[in-house]
């Protein structure tokens, strides 16, 4: 039983030192469950992180459009899993306006370009490796999207793996587009 306890503690120790953990040098209240839920609502925080050739991209740059921004990661499994979803709805609303903004939390840029070589995308994909982006949006799982309006307000916060294809995603889609 005692080698039991100390093999999890071990365990849970390395995992929390690997670097795994979004809250290495951020405060631990950015990663709250609770500040997410205060942004629908609001004005959507800005960020200025690297897009993958390493040039800065503000996020202010994509005001006066709706948005969708996605937080996602190459390791995660759901997000690879929302990834075609994703493509289908850009590919079905980008002549209507709408931006998808993907915001990858991979630590390597070269993870993320060796992932879109096998799986590509066609919207804009920018890279946060220090979580800059992610804490200020609060986010602490994966995928995490949000829908901005045209005016910067969050309208809808949705975590976890998404059907974007699907009849309810366009509906709320299509009303973020007429707003």
């Amino acid at each position: 039983m005692m080698k039991k306890i100390f093999v999890t503690t071990l365990l849970v120790l390395t995992f929390l030192s690997s670097g795994l953990f979004p809250v290495t040098n951020l405060n631990a209240e950015r990663f709250s469950p609770w500040v997410i839920e205060k942004l629908v609502g609001k004005e959507a925080p800005g960020f200025t992180v690297n897009d993958l050739s390493g040039k800065n991209v503000s996020f202010s740059e994509f005001k006066g459009k709706p948005i969708l921004l996605n937080f996602w990661a190459t390791w995660c499994p759901y997000c690879r899993e929302e990834r075609p979803y994703l493509n289908s709805l850009y590919k079905e609303y980008r002549d209507r306006g709408l931006i998808i903004v993907a915001v990858s939390t991979d630590r390597s840029p070269s993870k993320v370009r060796e992932y879109l070589n096998e799986i590509p995308m066609e919207f804009v994909v920018l890279h946060d490796n220090k979580n800059e982006a992610a804490g200020s949006y609060g986010v602490y799982s994966l995928p995490t999207s949000f829908l901005i309006d045209r005016d910067g307000i969050i309208r809808h916060k949705f975590m976890g793996l998404k059907d974007w294809t699907s009849s309810g995603s366009k509906k709320i889609i299509e009303s973020l587009i007429k707003e």
